[in-house]
């Protein structure tokens, strides 16, 4: 579990951070040592062996669903009771 859980928080600091997300895209490893994290051989072959473009595809679709209001067009988070 805790190495699902390291792979989670690589995952979150990715998705707020677009300096470290640029990193771990290109050097995985480098990114995971500066950010602290130690890695499994495990964990690092799986940071390795993730699909760049799919991942770049997926943070840019996250980052334009954020900037629409979360959700798309028209939908307003803020109108909850």
């Amino acid at each position: 579990m805790a190495e699902k859980d390291d792979l989670r928080t690589i995952a979150g600091k990715a998705l707020a951070d677009p300096d470290f997300r640029q990193k771990l895209l290109d050097d995985p490893e480098a990114a995971a040592a500066e950010a602290g994290f130690e890695l499994s051989a495990e964990q690092m072959k799986t940071l390795k062996d993730m699909d760049k473009e799919q991942l770049q595809a997926g943070f840019a679709d996250l980052d334009e669903r954020l900037t629409m209001g979360c959700w798309g067009k028209g939908y307003n988070p803020c109108t909850w009771d």
